[in-house]
C-alpha cells in the first residue's frame, strides 16, 4: 500500500473518531453528518476495518441499524490484512477478514481470546475487459496469466490484444483466495508489470477503464459493470463453470462439481474485553445473521450463508462477553 493511501485512510479513521466523540459530547461539527446522523449520544461508537468484499453489505447493515436502532458502527475496507493488523494494534474493534488459517489469517488471532464470526459469503471472478471473447479457463491457464507466461488473449482463442494485468495488494483476502484455488506457491502480485490496486472497487473500475485487461474480483462488485466478461473456470470434473451458478457457499473448499472459487467473509473480535461496544456489536451481528440481514445480502449481490455456518455463527456470537 502506498505510503499516502496509509496516511489519507488513517486521517479519515481520525475524522471519524473525531465525529463519533463529538456527538458523545453533545457536539456537532461541520462535515459528521455521514457518521453521526440519527445516532444516539448514548450509543458507543464501534469501529472496525479490513476486507473490501463486505464492505457493501456492512454499510448496508450499519445504516439500517444506525436509523432503526440509534447505534453507531463505522467500517474501513482497507484489505484483510490490514484490517488483521489494525485490530492487534488496538486501532479498531472489529476486523473484517476474508481469510482463515490456510489462506493466511494472521497466526496471533487463531488463539481462543478471539472470535471469527461468518457473516456473508460470494464469489471471486476472474474478469476481464475483450468484447467478443468468451473465456473458459483451466487451473494451469489461469496460473500462465497471473504469471504473465500468457501475455496476450490471442494465446486463449480469442482476437489478439495484450493482456495488461491487475492485481490486488499483498494481503487481499481476494488475493488469498485466488492463489490457494491455484497452489500456495503462486506468487501473483510479484510480477514487475502487473498494476495493483487496493481494494475490489478499485479493481472493478480499473478494469472498465483498461480494454485489453483482465483481474480478479468478487462478484458483487460487478453489478452494472456491462463492459466486463466473466471467465468460466475449471472444476475437477473438468466441467467450465460460471460465477452466477453460486447459490450457496458450503466452505472454503475448491473442489466438486460447482464454482470452484468461493469464500467466505467473517468478522473478528475479542471475545471479551470490549465494555459496552460489545453490546452493540453483538446487535450488529445478530441482525446480520437474521432472515432480514441475510436477505439484505441476497439483493447486494451476495451468497446466503447455509444453515451449518449460520448455526456456527450464533454460537460464536453466544460467547462474545463485555
Amino acid at each position: 500500500m502506498h505510503h499516502a493511501d496509509v496516511e489519507l485512510r488513517m486521517a479519515l479513521m481520525v475524522l471519524q473518531r473525531l465525529c463519533l466523540s463529538a456527538l458523545s459530547l453533545g457536539l456537532l461539527l461541520t462535515g459528521c453528518r455521514p457518521w453521526t446522523e440519527a445516532v444516539s449520544a448514548d450509543s458507543p461508537i464501534v469501529l472496525g476495518a479490513g476486507a473490501s468484499f463486505p464492505s457493501p453489505l456492512y454499510q448496508r447493515w450499519f445504516s439500517h441499524l444506525r436509523v432503526r436502532k440509534g447505534i453507531s458502527l463505522g467500517y474501513d475496507p482497507v484489505g484483510s490484512g490490514d484490517g488483521e493488523h489494525q485490530l492487534l494494534a488496538g486501532l479498531v474493534d472489529f476486523a473484517g477478514s476474508d481469510l482463515d488459517e490456510r489462506t493466511g489469517l494472521l497466526p496471533a488471532l487463531t488463539s481462543d481470546k478471539w472470535l471469527r464470526i461468518p457473516m456473508t459469503a460470494g464469489a471471486v471472478a476472474i474478469a476481464y475487459n475483450h468484447p467478443d471473447c468468451e473465456l473458459s479457463l483451466t487451473r494451469e491457464q489461469l496460473r500462465l496469466i497471473v504469471s504473465e507466461q500468457i501475455d496476450d488473449f490471442g494465446q486463449l482463442g480469442c482476437a489478439k490484444q495484450p493482456i495488461t494485468l491487475f492485481v490486488r495488494q499483498n494481503g487481499s483476502g481476494t488475493t488469498a483466495h485466488l492463489r490457494r484455488y491455484l497452489d500456495a506457491t503462486t506468487q501473483i502480485w510479484h510480477h514487475p508489470r502487473a498494476l495493483r490496486v487496493n481494494s475490489n472497487e478499485a479493481m472493478a473500475t480499473a478494469l472498465v477503464q483498461h480494454p485489453g485487461s483482465i483481474g480478479y474480483l468478487n462478484t458483487v462488485f460487478l453489478n452494472g459493470r456491462r463492459t466486463l466478461q466473466v471467465a468460466a473456470l475449471e472444476t475437477d470434473q473438468g466441467s467450465f463453470v460460471t460465477p452466477e451458478h453460486v447459490l450457496e457457499v458450503e466452505a472454503h473448499e475448491y473442489s466438486g462439481p460447482g464454482y470452484p472459487l468461493t469464500a467466505v467473509s467473517w468478522m473478528v473480535m475479542r471475545r471479551n474485553g470490549l465494555a459496552d461496544k460489545a453490546a452493540v456489536l453483538r446487535e450488529a451481528i445478530a441482525y446480520g445473521l437474521s432472515p432480514e440481514g441475510q436477505a439484505a445480502a441476497l439483493g447486494l449481490g451476495y451468497v446466503s450463508l447455509p444453515e451449518p455456518l449460520l448455526k456456527r455463527a450464533r454460537i460464536q456470537l453466544d460467547s462474545l462477553q463485555p
